[in-house]
């Protein structure tokens, strides 16, 4: 009779129920394989994330209405004979906007229509205006624009209030035309009574976010000497068409999807301007075409897609840095996967034994190793990736993930299963043939004492040189982005270096044995047992060492970054937050106490006064007229700007002319006369004390500081383009109230939020934020392997136990060995860890900057909180591991120990 195969014997069999029998080995499995899962399918969960994120924050940014898909039809609502297209007085809405409305409700989405006589919902807003006439029926003396959207009248600030349908006039404009409610004003050959009368939306309703989308139909931020056309809102649509068929101009009628931005997607995004696309096509209007002559044109949503190509090059960007960290923490995993499965061969030393006496080679060991642990295994599996979208949904830049991730980051973790399984069943294999056949006392093979960590640090020195010639933060298509190699260079020397040191602290262990046998039982035993585990101990000492310095270094570069870009914005504001306007006011006593009122001027200065100048001719430079008394208390300001502090500073602003030339403070001039100009006029200056940054600083120009009650009158005349802002701490809606009140129009502010989108800062913390979570992640592993260190060499430590306790060894004696054995472990691996963190933040933080174009250079933060915390964590856990193998010490049975080590 011939031999069965072996997978039909019951050792195999029996493998997949077998191996539940051993608690500790599936628990083992399970943890580490669910951290691997986690590693690798945390990186397309958290690419998605963050393009969620970069979608959401740039539209957090942007008027509501950019969020929104549409269609739209900008043509006349005339024949060419002038008639109404409907037949009557047309006050019908056309055939081409009920269509798409219906449209829209048969793809399932409700549209409301935003009416106008101007170029609106797209990314060149334009009124050309319309006349109307008067109720004497002479044409007003100005032009106007005809506005309906729904609810419109519940977004402004009544003034005077009538009934029935009909327009609503801005109140200067009824004040400079003697318009009263009921007055009839004339379209063409259409009549429409005053309904009512609105306070002006520049200045009751210029933060409203309804009125976000068409604040350049009645504010022009680009020039205060010139008012776009006062817009006349309609009662309903019906008036609106009535009147803006009867004026013979055209209109654009739009069609928009309200939405919320805030839950928004890259996926979902596409999908609704696939929907947009489609209904444009379905309805046969062209796109605009500067060179087209089309009576009739669509109007999509022209500024959506742009965002979403935005976010998608800010998650491009990311994939640099991500994917070489996603790699680093499944490789570390898949050690402590492989590990498992030594762990499960000790576990099963006396079966392997047997089998191994009978033939069976490495091969089918790996074979019955894979199948015991399997079912472990996947459960991991599923755990991690079920692990990785609660955490990235839950603190990852956003919650919201595209499905096309979730899918990916399925398989990347189906992946992980089969990998660590594989990985885990063939060092099962070969760890349980060495235990069947190699004798005990056989010396290392080679392979173990090459130092392998070599390529590591040779890695390193590779990307650091690549990195010699590469830009460490590029920007790509106007969006900061990590160079990869910024974050590969530290953890690949990090790891290096950690498992060098690893190798030489773990060669002073045989000395250390010496100094030890002279010191209390404690000490000795801990010693001891670490010497005789040295490969498990360097393993431990690394596993501490990597999290602690990997955690050290991102804390370090994230803490870092985030206040370099907070003081970048910070200059470029002038304060916490700021607002201007370009109207010549003079400050009320409101103004003054609302925060730091300031003017700022374009002015020039000579060639050879600017420090480092390559320019030709005269440099352009920006002066700002300040009050020194306040200027410092409100002003942002960091000890690194200047080699004085900003009191100083003020206080030269305050000091004596030099020969008849007033003091300013500049940075990037030099000190000296500047043969300062304010547009044409001459203003005697001496620059009497320098800064290397200073607030306020908004171009790339020279900034100059000069006491605004010393510095002459500074004509119109001069094309200076004089401007007035008002710095503030906190309340920039009180800043906005004081302006207006003086007087003020077309008032801007400036906060951090808007100025940090701007400025292409999206996704830089993200990378860092991830490198955290990665330390975080590295010091689960640190403590899967402290326990499997405490596993494996459980059955030697109790055996151990037991026969010193029998020599008279007392149980509190045996716990504080276990204390020093464990917490100095701890110790050494923290400080190596600190010491590599400090190394590689001094190398890379400098290149660090967020934007070559804004000061300050790279600030250093060192977040000690965090560090100290993180140090507390690594004791406090090995002080937990002691207690518990001394429980399990405690619980075990000394007959059974001794007769298994028999």
């Amino acid at each position: 009779m011939s031999r069965p195969p072996l997978w039909r014997l019951a050792p195999w069999t029996r493998a997949p129920l077998l191996g539940l029998r051993q608690p500790a080995a599936v628990i083992a499995v399970l943890v580490t394989s669910a951290i691997l899962a986690c590693a690798v399918a945390s990186a397309p969960l958290f690419l998605s994330a963050a393009r969620s994120a970069a979608l959401q924050q740039q539209l957090s940014q942007r008027c509501e209405e950019v969020a929104r898909p549409q269609t739209g039809v900008d043509s006349a609502l005339v024949d060419e004979q002038g008639r109404p297209q409907d037949g009557g007085d047309g006050s019908t809405r056309p055939a081409a906007d009920e269509s798409l409305l219906e449209a829209w409700a048969d793809a399932g989405l409700d549209a409301e229509p935003v009416l106008a006589t101007a170029r609106i919902g797209s990314s060149e807003p334009f009124s050309p205006g319309i006349e109307v006439l008067g109720p004497d029926g002479a044409a007003l003396s100005q032009p106007f624009t005809l506005f309906q959207r729904p609810a419109a009248l519940d977004h402004v600030e009544v003034v005077d209030r009538g009934s029935g349908a009909g327009v609503w006039v801005p109140e200067t404009v009824a004040g400079q035309e003697g318009l009263s409610v009921g007055d009839v004003l004339s379209f063409g050959d259409q009549r429409a009574p005053v309904a009512g009368v609105y306070r002006d939306l520049a200045v009751a309703n210029a933060d409203d976010r309804y009125w976000c989308d068409h604040r350049l139909l009645f504010s022009n931020e680009a020039s205060a000497n010139r008012a776009p056309p006062a817009v006349l809102l309609t009662t309903d649509e019906p008036t609106f068409y009535r009147l803006a068929t009867a004026s013979l101009g055209g209109a654009v009628r739009l069609q928009q999807v309200p939405v919320d931005a805030s839950a928004l997607s890259v996926s979902g995004v596409r999908r609704l301007l696939e929907t947009q696309q489609r209904l444009i096509a379905d309805s046969g209007l062209p796109l605009p075409d500067r060179t087209s002559s089309a009576p009739a044109v669509a109007v999509p949503n022209d500024r959506l897609a742009a965002v979403v190509d935005r976010a998608q090059l800010i998650q491009s960007g990311l994939r640099g840095p991500v994917v070489p960290v996603a790699v680093a923490g499944a490789l570390l995993a898949l050690v402590l996967v492989a590990a498992a499965g030594s762990f499960w061969a000790d576990r099963r030393a006396t079966e392997v034994r047997l089998l191994a006496a009978r033939g069976v080679g490495p091969v089918p060991l790996a074979g019955k190793a894979a199948l015991e642990l399997a079912l472990p295994a996947l459960a991991g599996a599923a755990l991690g990736w079920t692990a990785s979208r609660l955490l990235i949904a839950g603190l990852g830049p956003a919650d919201d993930l595209d499905p096309a991730a979730t899918t990916v980051a399925a398989w990347a973790g189906a992946a992980a299963f089969v990998v660590g399984l594989g990985a885990a069943s063939v060092v099962a294999g070969l760890r349980a043939r060495s235990t069947a056949e190699r004798p005990l006392g056989t010396a290392a093979r080679w392979p173990s004492r090459v130092p392998w960590e070599l390529l590591l640090l040779v890695a390193a020195a590779v990307c650091w040189v690549l990195l010699q010639s590469r830009e460490a933060i590029v920007s790509v298509g106007h969006v900061a982005q990590v160079n990869g190699l910024l974050v590969a260079f530290p953890l690949l020397a990090i790891a290096g270096t950690a498992v060098l040191l690893g190798r030489g602290v773990i060669a002073l262990l045989p000395r250390l044995r010496r100094w030890a046998g002279h010191r209390s039982p404690a000490v000795f035993l801990a010693v001891n047992r670490l010497t005789a585990a040295r490969l498990a101990t360097g393993t431990l000492l690394v596993a501490v060492t990597l999290p602690v310095a990997v955690l050290g270094y991102t804390a370090t570069l994230t803490a870092s970054s985030q206040t370099t870009l907070d003081a970048k914005v910070g200059v470029q504001i002038g304060a916490a937050a700021a607002a201007t306007t370009v109207t010549r006011i003079e400050p009320t006593a409101e103004v003054v106490a609302a925060g730091t009122y300031l003017l700022r001027y374009d002015g020039s200065a000579a060639e050879g006064a600017a420090a480092d100048s390559t320019t030709r001719g005269r440099p352009d430079v920006q002066v700002l007229a300040v009050d020194p008394a306040d200027f410092a208390g409100t002003a942002f300001w960091d000890d690194s700007f200047a080699d004085a502090s900003l009191p100083d500073l003020m206080a030269a602003l305050r000091g004596p002319e030099v020969d008849g030339r007033l003091p300013v403070v500049a940075a990037g001039l030099s000190l000296g006369d500047p043969d300062l100009r304010l547009g044409s006029t001459e203003v005697p200056a001496q620059v009497v004390a320098e800064a290397r940054v200073l607030p306020g600083r908004r171009t790339a120009d020279p900034v100059v500081l000069v006491a605004a009650d010393r510095l002459p009158e500074i004509e119109r005349s001069a094309g200076a383009a004089r401007s007035a802002e008002l710095w503030v701490r906190e309340d920039l809606s009180g800043a906005v109230d004081a302006l207006a009140g003086a007087g003020a129009m077309n008032i801007r502010t400036l906060d951090p939020a808007g100025v940090q989108e701007r400025a292409n800062f999206l996704g830089i913390t993200w990378t860092f934020g991830y490198l955290s979570a990665l330390a975080v992640f590295v010091g689960v592993i640190a403590v899967g392997g402290l326990l499997l260190y405490l596993e494996a060499r459980s059955r030697t430590r109790v055996s151990g136990y037991v026969m010193a306790r029998r020599l008279g060894l007392t149980r509190a004696a045996h716990l504080r060995s276990l204390v020093v054995e464990l917490a100095g472990v701890a110790v050494v691996g923290s400080l190596l860890g600190g010491a590599l963190a400090a190394g590689a933040v001094a190398l890379v933080y400098r290149r660090l900057d967020v934007d070559l174009l804004r000061p300050p250079t790279p600030l250093l933060d060192v977040p000690w909180s965090a560090l100290a915390g993180s140090v507390v964590v690594v004791l406090v856990v090995a002080g937990l591991a002691a207690l518990y193998a001394q429980r399990a010490a405690d619980r075990a049975d000394p007959a059974s120990v001794l007769r298994e080590d028999a």
